[in-house]
């Protein structure tokens, strides 16, 4: 035990002791993290701004003189030019295909008058829009006009019919203050659930690898290894001892990223479309389940790294080791990321992916005590086993002096 306790020391020391160590594994990420939210929000809202600031470039054909006043009373902006013939016309798409224009919308001829007297039977006037749907432009500008057109429509319906109520059968929700029942709190957390596994499990095992890597490959490299290995502590107390003062500081790091990634939950909603404010209450059921659950994960993914590195010459071979483990990781999170609906019972005995599932159960509070139970213990075991892996490792000269 008291090997143990020295290698975990030195670690430890060795880590917290190094300024630029402590900055790169605990606040850059979370630097990172802010600074890229920031930037994507202040783009999506240059973006939305400039959108909506953009006087859109239509035209027009055979445009009657009522929709125009309706045009100018809605308070769309955009400046209209008239067309008139078909040659006109096929400019004008040109003009749409190349993002020139925005929008064109054909009016049929007489449409006032088609409208008016309209008879049983008769055709139904038709208006016809084109845009470019891969036009930011184009599309704001559609959807503007499409809302007029309603507005003209419903006007000229008005003017057939006298009573537009008389052709109201039934309304939906029109005074229903009380159509939403939601359990906020559920809603927030399922907010955040859908990006906390993806975020936590990549910069824990980012975090962890850079670190772990050097615990053991590194000092290979360096030749300080050998000295260790033929100091008077035993092979498992170095192996044990590194791997827990890796996980203390993946731990404590995951710890840091999901306090950051509370705080910036509403940045983050913004920067995915998100909807709504959100209420991040998280009770001590909740807490106490996310902390022994990171525990786990950082066990796992310690001992996931120190195996990669025990069988690596040098860091920089550990790093192409692990790399494999870490895509597969960042699989997991991505997958969980758009996972919907009732999650199986039998995906929570799935290793790495289960920790990810419950995580994102733990805040939508949807994970039963059974399969929180089996993720935990399923992950602590995996752990364990990679852990006594690497003790033979350890005790393997020709592994250990490769």
């Amino acid at each position: 035990m008291s090997g143990i306790r020295q290698i975990f020391g030195k670690e430890l020391a060795r880590i917290f002791r190094d300024k630029k160590m402590i900055f790169s594994v605990f606040l850059l990420p979370v630097i990172i993290m802010i600074a890229i939210l920031s930037i994507i929000n202040v783009l999506a809202s240059n973006m939305e701004n400039n959108i909506e600031s953009h006087i859109s470039n239509v035209y027009m054909m055979n445009s009657p003189e009522s929709f125009q006043q309706i045009l100018e009373n809605s308070g769309v902006k955009c400046n209209i030019t008239a067309i008139d013939t078909d040659a006109q016309m096929e400019d004008a798409k040109a003009e749409i295909l190349s993002g020139d224009t925005d929008l064109i919308v054909e009016f049929p001829e007489n449409l006032e008058q088609a409208v008016a007297g309209y008879q049983e039977g008769d055709q139904i006037p038709q208006i016809k829009t084109y845009q470019n749907p891969s036009e930011e432009y184009s599309t704001q500008a559609a959807d503007n006009l499409t809302q007029v057109l309603e507005t003209y429509r419903q006007t000229l319906l008005s003017q057939r019919v006298g009573d537009m109520e008389s052709l109201v059968v039934f309304q939906v929700n029109a005074d229903n203050d009380e159509m939403y029942i939601q359990d906020e709190e559920k809603a927030s957390g399922r907010a955040i659930g859908m990006m906390l596994p993806y975020f936590i499990t990549i910069l824990l095992f980012a975090g962890a690898m850079g670190i772990g890597t050097d615990m053991i490959a590194g000092e290979k490299e360096r030749g300080t290894m050998a000295s260790l290995l033929v100091s008077p502590i035993k092979r498992s107390s170095i192996v044990l001892g590194k791997v827990f003062s890796l996980m203390v500081i993946s731990g404590l790091s995951s710890l840091i990223y999901v306090a950051a990634m509370v705080v910036c939950a509403p940045m983050m909603m913004d920067s995915f479309g998100g909807a709504g404010d959100l209420n991040i209450q998280l009770s001590i059921r909740q807490i106490l389940m996310l902390a022994f659950l990171l525990v786990a994960i950082s066990f796992l993914y310690s001992s996931i790294i120190a195996l990669f590195s025990v069988f690596a010459k040098s860091v920089k071979e550990a790093s192409t080791y692990v790399m494999p483990a870490y895509m597969l990781i960042l699989v997991i999170g991505l997958v969980t990321m758009f996972n919907f609906g009732e999650t199986d019972s039998s995906s929570y005995m799935i290793p790495l992916y289960n920790t990810a599932l419950t995580l994102q159960g733990i805040l939508t509070q949807e994970t039963t005590l059974a399969q929180y139970a089996v993720t935990l213990v399923e992950t602590l075991v995996i752990g364990g086993v990679l852990t006594g892996v690497i003790v033979k490792a350890f005790e393997s000269e020709k592994v250990m002096s490769a």
